[in-house]
C-alpha cells in the first residue's frame, strides 16, 4: 500500500535532535551515496517517507525534469534525462505485479502548491497522485494546513525503510543530505521515533476520497491558468 499523506506548514526543525543514535553518514560523494540508497530502497519490503515535494518514486516525468533542470550546474539536457530515465525506472519496485514495494508517503500540502515546472507539469502530477490512489498497494491521504504543527515542529524529510519479518536487516531510516551527507539512523528506539511522528501525522489525515478531491480541485486550478 503506497500512501501520500501531507503535512503542514511552519519552520522546521530537524527530527534527529532527539537522542541518536547509532547513525552514520554516507560516505562522500553524491553519486555514492545515492547509489547506496537506491540499492537498499530496492531490497526493502515497506517504506514510509515524510517529504515537502512529490517523492522520486512517485513522479512524473515532467515533473521529475523540472527538478532536475532547477538544480545549478545541471544544465546539459542529455544528463537531464539520463536523470529522469534513472528516476522513472526506480518506480517499477511498487508497479511491479510480483510483491510489489509497500510505500507510505507523508506529503507535507504546501507540494500542492508548490510550483515545479509550471502549471500543466503541476496540474498532470497531482491527476497522476489522485489515480495511483486507485491502484490496490496505493493509498493517498493529505494532511491539511488546518491540523498545524506536529509534535509543534516542523522535523524535515526522512525515509523509514523496513525488509521485512523474515530479513536480518533492521530497519533503518535514510534522511537525504541535499546540500551536505546523507544521514542513517539505525539506533532502534531512534527509528521507533520517527514511527510514532509518522503516525502522530497519519492520525489527523483527510480520508482516502477525500484527498483524490482535493488532488484534483488542485489540478483543475492549475489546468484553469494555462
Amino acid at each position: 500500500m503506497l500512501v501520500v499523506e501531507v503535512c503542514t506548514r511552519q519552520h522546521r526543525e530537524p527530527l534527529n535532535r532527539m537522542p541518536d543514535r547509532r547513525a552514520t553518514h554516507a560516505p562522500n560523494g553524491k553519486f555514492h551515496a545515492f547509489n547506496m540508497y537506491v540499492g537498499m530502497e530496492r531490497s526493502a519490503r515497506s517504506l514510509v517517507t515524510y517529504q515537502e515535494q512529490v517523492p522520486g518514486l512517485l513522479q512524473t516525468a515532467d515533473y521529475a525534469r523540472a527538478t532536475f533542470s532547477a538544480f545549478p550546474g545541471y544544465d546539459n539536457p542529455d544528463d537531464i534525462e539520463r536523470r529522469v530515465d534513472i528516476r522513472l525506472n526506480r518506480q517499477v519496485i511498487h508497479a511491479r505485479k510480483v510483491k510489489p514495494l509497500t510505500v507510505e508517503v507523508l506529503l507535507h500540502e504546501s507540494a500542492l502548491h508548490r510550483v515545479v515546472g509550471g502549471p500543466r507539469v503541476m496540474a498532470a502530477q497531482l491527476r497522476h497522485l489522485a489515480d495511483l490512489s486507485t491502484k490496490p498497494n496505493i493509498t493517498v491521504h493529505v494532511h491539511p494546513y488546518s491540523e498545524g504543527m506536529t509534535w509543534g515542529f516542523l522535523h524535515g524529510p526522512f525515509v523509514i525503510l523496513d525488509f521485512g519479518a523474515d530479513s536480518k536487516e533492521p530497519p533503518v531510516v535514510y534522511v537525504e543530505g541535499r546540500l551536505a551527507s546523507d544521514l542513517y539512523v539505525e539506533k532502534q528506539e531512534d527509528v521507533q521515533r520517527y514511527h510514532e511522528v509518522a503516525e502522530a501525522i497519519r492520525n489527523t489525515t483527510l480520508d482516502a476520497t477525500s484527498t483524490r478531491d482535493l488532488l484534483r480541485q488542485v489540478a483543475r486550478g492549475f489546468e484553469s491558468e494555462r
